[in-house]
């Protein structure tokens, strides 16, 4: 039994070794044609590692990268880094984890970025979107071919959309969550603003999404923009619009 596990901690120690070691360069440029980004300019090594810009699907270019390896994960049969990086010049940082099953862990993700950056990443003709958004994601479960799995919240500060006229939003708070009927969950309110918004977004196991969401022109709405939200939302008896949105996750990139 001794011998046993001498062997398993020596096997871990050469491991963690090898990790902090081999220069992460020609290990990544082996794997290149099997990972599904695209990375450039990288220097360090695997423990302790930077690459200058990694290209994602989605339009999704981080620049300035950088990671740190957790050895004591292999305990764990999984493998993890901590990240550090920029989006379009908007610090972020997260820790990256995978299992034996492949699957991707996103914990602890923390970013601003502004609101206008988001419309490239939505298959959706959401209009132009203005104002800075809060990321705090506690934790996501990504899968492919399966919904993700998201616990956290989206804070947007002085929201506005412009499509036929500016709507000021005023600060929109976004709590995602999975629950027992829906895998992906998400609570929209907000305060102040020309609208008052309510709604919710419920998704199935297979992708399906339903987005609901009231909103209300306050006393300071002009005519011309509750007028507008009859092109994309239906007037209510008491005064309300209601937007009722379906479609399914693969048509917005999620899946």
């Amino acid at each position: 039994m001794r011998t046993r596990y001498y062997l398993i901690i020596g096997i871990i120690a050469y491991l963690a070794f090898l990790v902090t070691t081999i220069p992460a360069a020609p290990v990544i440029g082996m794997l290149d044609q099997k990972l599904p980004v695209t990375i450039n300019n990288v220097s360090g090594t695997l423990w302790n590692g930077r690459a200058g810009k990694i290209n994602a699907r989605q339009n999704i270019t981080l620049t300035d990268v950088e990671w740190s390896f957790l050895p004591w994960r292999l305990l764990l049969a999984s493998a993890a880094i901590d990240v550090d990086a920029r989006f379009n010049d908007n610090p972020l940082s997260t820790r990256l984890s995978t299992g034996i099953s492949g699957n991707l862990a996103i914990d602890d993700l923390a970013m601003n970025l502004d609101a206008s950056d988001i419309s490239p990443l939505i298959a959706l003709p959401i209009g132009e979107l203005s104002g800075q958004l809060q990321l705090n994601i506690n934790s996501a479960r990504l899968k492919q071919s399966e919904v993700p799995r998201v616990d956290g919240s989206i804070n947007w500060q002085k929201a506005a959309v412009t499509i036929a006229e500016t709507a000021d939003l005023g600060n929109i708070s976004i709590q995602v969550q999975e629950d027992d009927q829906s895998p992906l969950t998400a609570n929209i309110s907000n305060t102040g603003g020309h609208l008052s918004l309510k709604g919710v977004l419920t998704t199935t196991e297979q992708g399906d999404y339903s987005l609901r969401v009231t909103m209300k022109p306050n006393a300071n709405a002009s005519d011309n923009l509750t007028s507008s939200l009859g092109m994309f939302s239906k007037k209510q008896r008491n005064g309300e619009f209601l937007m009722n949105n379906k479609g399914n996750l693969k048509q917005l990139g999620l899946m």
